[in-house]
């Protein structure tokens, strides 16, 4: 499964390696990757809220249709997708950001597990004689089950010897010197629920990485449900208490099924969700732009209102009965107050609209 993202792991673990030639820290590396790497989904966030700010305008019109051809599912879906297109909306537009940060997650697994393909850069010969002595020194059961590269690092680790006799000692010296740890943990570690035989240090240590994802991932959804309070109701106020429910919970289960590395990753990148949410809040409040929405179309509405008003008491004024209906024949008058009046009952009693007829102005 992982493999299968290598192509998404490959540009990602070649970033990483031109932040580490600076760095020359893989935890520090990991860190500013992982800011760097959320802030170039900005763009996708901007592009979220609006896909928020737009969704919830578009309720009302959606429920209208609702109302209108609510008995015709064949009618509705063309009415819905003729609104969609007419507002330029796509229901996904609130979603892409979310769906993105999944690939990118299983490209983070790729990059983590395998370290010396990503991080030092070695040919995959080397890689496979690597392996070979590590399954001599460790046996094939003390391989690790998700990446035999990582059985490398901790094999030259226990006896250096045979991989200096069997890769040189150019390529032992740059397996065995590279630290593959931050402020002391290795990263490669995973997270359980229980010691497993492990010092209770590090246990603790790899224990906070998904309290705090988890934390961290409810103050978003917290943010989220705050901002967009005032813009849903029934269905999307429900949708929303779940996500903030399963958010947090998914959060904890990932960061406990992934080595420390990634967990991390997916820490930071909730914590710049975080900050980026709040921002995105301050600048465009859902609340405060539907508000405005709503208020700039009323007014437009009064304005036509008074417009109308206005051109009515002008035709009254020359002797027209009105201007919309000046050079009709009485019976086309007739036909344009029906429609209108079978309109007006179709939207009230949500029932499908029928067109007007000869027969019924006869």
């Amino acid at each position: 499964m992982i493999q299968f993202f290598s192509f998404i792991g490959t540009p990602l673990g070649w970033i990483m390696y031109q932040i580490n030639n600076f760095t020359h820290n893989y935890g520090i590396t990991l860190i500013i990757f992982s800011i760097l790497l959320k802030v170039c989904m900005i763009p996708l966030g901007i592009k979220q809220q609006k896909g928020l700010i737009a969704n919830a305008r578009m309720q009302p019109k959606m429920k209208a249709l609702q109302k209108a051809y609510g008995n015709n599912k064949q009618r509705y879906s063309e009415e819905l997708q003729k609104l969609y297109n007419e507002e330029h909306f796509s229901p996904m537009s609130s979603c892409l950001p979310m769906l993105i940060q999944f690939p990118i997650l299983f490209g983070m697994l790729d990059v983590i597990y395998y370290p010396i393909k990503h991080m030092l850069r070695l040919p995959a010969e080397t890689i496979n004689k690597a392996i070979e002595i590590a399954t001599a020194v460790l046996g094939e059961n003390g391989l690790n089950s998700y990446s035999k590269e990582i059985s490398v690092i901790s094999a030259i680790r226990q006896n250096s010897a045979p991989f200096y006799e069997g890769l040189g000692t150019d390529i032992a010296d740059k397996i065995l010197n590279f630290d593959f740890t931050m402020f002391g943990l290795n990263l490669f570690d995973q997270p359980t629920l229980t010691p497993d035989g492990k010092p209770m240090g590090l246990y603790l240590a790899l224990m906070v990485i998904p309290i705090l994802s988890g934390v961290t991932s409810l103050i978003m959804s917290l943010i989220t449900k705050q901002s967009t309070a005032a813009t849903t109701d029934g269905q999307m106020a429900g949708m929303n208490n779940s996500m903030m429910i399963m958010m947090p919970v998914m959060s904890v289960w990932i960061s406990f099924v992934v080595p420390a590395g990634v967990g991390i990753y997916w820490l930071i990148s909730n914590i710049c969700s975080c900050v980026q949410s709040y921002v995105l809040n301050k600048v465009m409040n859902p609340a405060e732009e539907i508000a405005k929405a709503k208020a700039e179309e009323e007014a437009m509405r009064e304005a036509e209102r008074l417009e109308r008003i206005e051109q009515k008491k002008k035709a009254r004024e020359q002797g027209i009965k009105d201007p919309g209906e000046k050079g009709l024949s009485q019976k086309e008058i007739a036909r344009r107050k029906l429609a209108e009046a079978r309109r007006r009952d179709a939207e009230r009693y949500g029932e499908e609209y029928v067109e007007v007829t000869d027969d019924d102005i006869k």
